[in-house]
């Protein structure tokens, strides 16, 4: 779901269309863009252990035990939806935006859902975002019906 930017919108609004972006091209497996859109010292919390990443490279770390804890618990084909941002404000070279979000993936053969957010801090990176920060919160996950 990319969400369109409407003419003459404010740096909130580019930055969510930033992380739609960005969130779309994991959804489609384009770890590459992913891991490139966050600052090389990115901080990221995940429900998995380690639970948090930071530092040089921490995007590539995390994308790196997402896919080691997905084959430890028979997890495939893991995408996020998302909805329209439920709080998204700027300074103009800083904004935080926060997503509601609904993971999907298989486990074991079962189809499985849950609900959650996404909390992102991206930062102007000369004419473009990049992701300093995000955080996943998430009820635990269920089988989708």
């Amino acid at each position: 779901m990319l969400a369109a930017v409407p003419a003459g919108a404010g740096p909130a609004e580019d930055a969510t269309a930033f992380i739609n972006g960005v969130m779309d091209k994991f959804n489609k497996g384009d770890a590459k863009s992913f891991v490139s859109a966050h600052e090389d010292n990115a901080v990221i919390v995940d429900e998995f252990a380690p639970h948090v990443w930071v530092g040089a490279g921490a995007a590539q770390r995390w994308m790196d035990d997402y896919a080691r804890d997905s084959t430890a618990n028979g997890v495939s084909g893991g995408r996020v939806d998302y909805g329209n941002a439920i709080q998204a404000n700027s300074d103009g070279s800083t904004s935080y935006v926060v997503l509601p979000t609904t993971y999907r993936f298989m486990k074991q053969g079962k189809k499985m859902i849950a609900a959650g957010s996404m909390t992102f801090v991206v930062k102007r990176a000369g004419d473009a975002w990049k992701i300093a920060s995000w955080t996943y919160s998430g009820a635990t996950a269920a089988p989708e019906k």
